[in-house]
């Protein structure tokens, strides 16, 4: 069964988001950066795990099991960032390129009973996976925006 127009238009913006973020890291790695934020390597990082660790995994689990629950997390970024200490930006960037395509892999692997599958979030309530793609641009629209800003 052909994909909706929302889905795919939702697969369409999230496989804008990597291609954006390595064009404002580019930018921004020759900007001053702002003290007491997290650095651009750190910003990274952070999509990079947050696409493995919350979204790509919430998504496998909206696939193997009824409504699962989840509790708001964050990935442990100290340990992520002990885990990519020797990636140049650009590895970085191409490494949250693969978590991201892995995602739209999974995403494009759906038939439209996959696409009705739920999830309830602790915070954001119940999310069909529809709803779990827009909690992941509005995640990657605050971080990139930051870029942005840093990068003028």
């Amino acid at each position: 069964m052909p994909l909706t127009a929302t889905q795919t238009e939702l697969l369409q913006r999230l496989a804008q988001v990597p291609p954006a973020v390595a064009s404002a890291v580019q930018r921004a790695a020759h900007q001053a950066q702002p003290a007491g934020e997290w650095s651009l390597r750190t910003l990274l990082i952070h999509l990079l795990a947050v696409d493995t660790e919350i979204w790509g995994a919430r998504l496998t689990l909206m696939v193997q099991q009824p409504n699962p629950q989840w509790l708001w997390t964050e990935p442990d970024l100290a340990a992520w960032e002990k885990r990519f200490a020797a990636l140049t930006e650009d590895e970085l960037c191409a490494a949250f390129t693969r978590a991201r395509s892995a995602i739209l892999d999974q995403l494009k692997a759906l038939d439209a009973a996959g696409w009705e599958r739920i999830g309830t979030h602790a915070v954001f309530g119940q999310l069909d996976v529809a709803g779990l793609c827009r909690r992941t641009l509005e995640h990657d629209a605050e971080h990139l925006t930051e870029m942005l800003r840093r990068a003028g």
